[in-house]
């Protein structure tokens, strides 16, 4: 079946007969993360509490397909019910998902067990998207990139979530300086809330300016694209650039996470026609782009995926925001340079 964002509380929690398995996707995969944590969250009130999530990996599941179909099918000793979350591009799982969903179809109800699949832009030829949209016991739910009024709503509500009001003219100024990415705007109005909570008036521009300083992303987006073009003496020297100034870690561990987004939302829109770059959030210009696609080609889905995956883990084990020089950090971009070298002799 198909459903639209807004159908989730009504149609995924009224009853035993609704889909077991959910089918997120769309090119903004900050907001399909959203959703899905919202399915999980309705999930887990349906079951009175009484759930927990667990994260596959996808290139698992594709070598041994009975990992998906072992985890849905198996009940817990506990009692619980059991959140199965996939992240995956294009069609890579759609065999072990949609014989699961082909059983399902013929029994009278779902499994006990919840399915969440998260992908990124989908056609309407995707044999995954199709199946699921034709499905009796599973939902497919297609998601869209914020607009700038549906972002200003989205801040607004979180602040409000913290008791912070912020002035109209502040939000609009915050707003243009996010990056036009769901996920990376999440992170900048927590950092924000957490400012204003307690101010006792409503967050002006210089507040903004002051907290978020979004503006800042130009001095390591260079670090970050030198380092995913296993370019190493330029690395080198972007990085001491940004030692200097004294970026924090946390800085630059989001300009990376935004640029790794930004090549993870271009492969799965490759071969859907029209101007990429444009579509991409941020987007990537005509004098960008060939550096762009040189990176592009330097990095498949998967690797993306994992990449993004230890960027995440890094910025969860940052406490505090240390300088730029962090070795933590120094040895992730070496990392990354010598997959990205290692790639551009391949090429």
């Amino acid at each position: 079946m198909i459903l639209k964002a807004g159908q989730v509380s009504s149609s995924l929690g009224k009853s035993d007969t609704s889909p077991w398995c959910a089918l997120v996707f769309g090119d903004d995969d900050g907001v399909v993360n959203d959703l899905a944590d919202e399915i999980a969250g309705v999930w887990t009130n349906k079951a009175s509490g009484a759930a927990r999530q667990i994260t596959l990996d996808d290139d698992d599941i594709r070598r041994e397909p009975h990992l998906l179909s072992d985890r849905i099918e198996t009940g817990s000793l506990l009692g619980e019910v059991e959140i199965v979350r996939v992240r995956t591009s294009g069609e890579k799982i759609s065999k072990p998902v949609l014989d699961l969903i082909a059983r399902a179809d013929q029994m009278s109800a779902g499994f006990a067990n919840r399915l969440l699949v998260l992908n990124g832009s989908l056609n309407k030829r995707s044999k995954l998207r199709t199946t699921i949209e034709q499905s009796k016991s599973a939902a497919a739910i297609q998601v869209y990139s914020d607009t700038t009024e549906s972002l200003k709503s989205i801040v607004r509500d979180k602040l409000a979530a913290f008791d912070v009001e912020i002035a109209p003219e502040a939000l609009e100024d915050f707003v243009g300086l996010l990056p036009g990415h769901r996920g990376l705007a999440n992170q900048e109005t927590e950092k924000l809330a957490l400012y204003g909570k307690g101010l006792g008036r409503p967050l002006s521009v210089s507040d903004v300016r002051e907290v978020c300083r979004t503006d800042a992303e130009d001095s390591v987006r260079d670090l970050a694209q030198a380092a995913l073009s296993g370019e190493p003496n330029r690395t080198q020297a972007e990085y001491e650039r940004v030692i200097e100034s004294g970026t924090t870690t946390i800085s630059v561990l989001r300009v990376l996470e935004m640029e790794i987004r930004r090549l993870l939302q271009a492969r799965g829109l490759l071969g859907t026609g029209g101007d990429i770059g444009k579509r991409l959030r941020p987007p990537v210009w005509g004098s960008e782009w060939p550096g762009f696609r040189a990176r592009l080609d330097l990095w498949s889905a998967t690797s993306l995926t994992r990449l993004l995956s230890a960027v995440h883990d890094m910025e969860m084990q940052a406490k505090t925001a240390g300088a730029a020089s962090d070795p933590a950090l120094r040895l992730l971009l070496l990392d990354i340079v010598r997959s990205a070298a290692v790639r551009r002799k391949q090429v």
